[in-house]
């Protein structure tokens, strides 16, 4: 996809734990370094072992964040979205990146080299202070996963955390409310994927969770009816 004319001064993208969150004046540089690119759905932005010379901030669209193993078993550690930044801790560390990107649907993003971007980092506090949120939003992301594989007892419990995870996004309180909406843009199999299960597992669980009136599903349009009976079966 070609790139866009998107301005980092008049982009709505804002929010406590985005990193576009700045002061004008850090805004004004952010605006004129790196350059902004758009990325069809199932292309790679970046992939695992690469030389990590580049940091991604997400302007538009969903990415997919995976790590692979040695046998070649693919599992997804979150799903990136706008004023989210892909890559930042290797960059920093100035070694290759330890996940590969894709985008899940058309996407934009602003590509700043590392030595553009320490150096926007150099010149301005917040960066500073946002590049540490992004990178503890990161931990956070690979714990919650660890957590569910190893911790979970059951397939319905991994399942669960996965989908009040992914409820709770865009929540600033950090409370369940009554019910939980979203979209849902993940397959059967990418669902498996984050909560080591098979295509198989989710699909009986999904089907399990909506005859029990647990949650709602009508397209990509999910509904957790009851995130605290839900968020049970994990505890």
């Amino acid at each position: 996809m070609p790139p866009s004319g998107k301005n980092c001064l008049t982009c709505i993208v804002r929010g406590t734990d985005c990193f576009c969150s700045l002061p004008l004046n850090a805004l004004h540089d952010l605006q004129v370094i790196g350059s902004h690119k758009r990325f069809n759905a199932g292309e790679h932005l970046l992939y695992e072992g690469f030389n990590a010379d580049r940091v991604y901030i997400v302007c538009q669209g969903c990415i997919k964040l995976t790590a692979s193993s040695s046998e070649g078993k693919v599992f997804i550690i979150r799903i990136a979205g706008p004023g989210d930044v892909i890559g930042l801790a290797s960059a920093m560390q100035g070694t290759t990146y330890k996940i590969a990107a894709e985008a899940m649907e058309p996407c934009e993003v602003k590509v700043i080299s590392r030595s553009e971007f320490l150096d926007f980092m150099d010149r301005f506090r917040e960066v500073n202070r946002n590049a540490v949120v992004s990178i503890s939003l990161d931990c956070e992301a690979a714990t919650l996963s660890a957590r569910r594989l190893a911790l979970s007892s059951s397939a319905a419990g991994k399942l669960a955390s996965v989908l009040i995870d992914w409820g709770r996004m865009g929540q600033t309180n950090g409370i369940l409310s009554k019910e939980l909406h979203f979209r849902m843009p993940l397959t059967h199999e990418e669902l498996g994927s984050m909560a080591g299960l098979s295509r198989e597992t989710v699909t009986r669980l999904l089907g399990k969770f909506r005859r029990e009136g647990l949650i709602k599903l009508e397209g990509e349009q999910m509904t957790v009816r009851e995130p605290e009976k839900l968020e049970r079966l994990y505890h």
